[in-house]
């Protein structure tokens, strides 16, 4: 295994401990199984599309660890910077995904209008409301 890649397996280590991730995070964004991304931080090398798919994603979720704030609700956990991530336990996901569906929208229609209201309510305007998703690259 190269040196850069270890440096970098280092480096995204250091950069999912900063934001409470993990390997099962890792795998959901890459597409392949749990095991597969422990394979590839302690032995095999991790595939090149991967890889760039990879430090995009860190480059852009910076380190947020003095704005992290964690158990709002359970099974639930906030972070932010310029951007917010939402992390849910399945079964939370699941209920919003299913209230979503019901009201005929995405769950990130759903929550980005729920931050729209907050946002409106204090402050007396109407926010534009916007999302983002980051897309994973086919192999």
């Amino acid at each position: 295994m190269g040196d850069e890649q270890t440096e970098f397996k280092k480096e995204m280590k250091q950069w999912l401990r900063a934001h409470g991730l993990g390997y099962r995070w890792v795998a959901e964004q890459c597409g392949v199984s749990e095991i597969t991304v422990r394979n590839w931080m302690s032995q095999k090398n991790i595939p090149p599309l991967k890889e760039q798919l990879l430090k995009r994603v860190m480059v852009q979720l910076p380190s947020v660890s003095c704005s992290t704030q964690m158990g709002v609700m359970s099974g639930v956990s906030v972070q932010t910077s310029f951007s917010l991530t939402v992390q849910l336990e399945s079964s939370m996901y699941n209920r919003l995904a299913a209230r979503a569906a019901a009201d005929g929208t995405t769950m990130e229609q759903m929550v980005a209008s729920a931050i729209a209201r907050l946002v409106s309510a204090s402050d007396g305007n109407a926010p534009t409301v916007s999302t983002r998703k980051v897309l994973l690259p086919g192999e």
